[in-house]
């Protein structure tokens, strides 16, 4: 969820979900965090077997 109104860089834009919150996305796709992610900086969700998950590397 996004508060407020932040600067989004190229490819990068800020849509509201169905539910009226503002959720961060690149290229109109949502981005998720794993709920495995405790901290700043985890990526439990990145690498997974089923291909569902990648970091974005810019």
């Amino acid at each position: 969820m996004v508060d407020g109104n932040p600067a989004v860089s190229s490819g990068y834009s800020i849509i509201t979900r169905d539910d009226g919150k503002k959720q961060l996305a690149f290229n109109g796709m949502p981005l998720y965090f794993s709920a495995k992610d405790t901290k700043p900086g985890d990526k439990t969700g990145d690498g997974r077997s089923d291909g569902a998950w990648q970091i974005i590397k810019m």
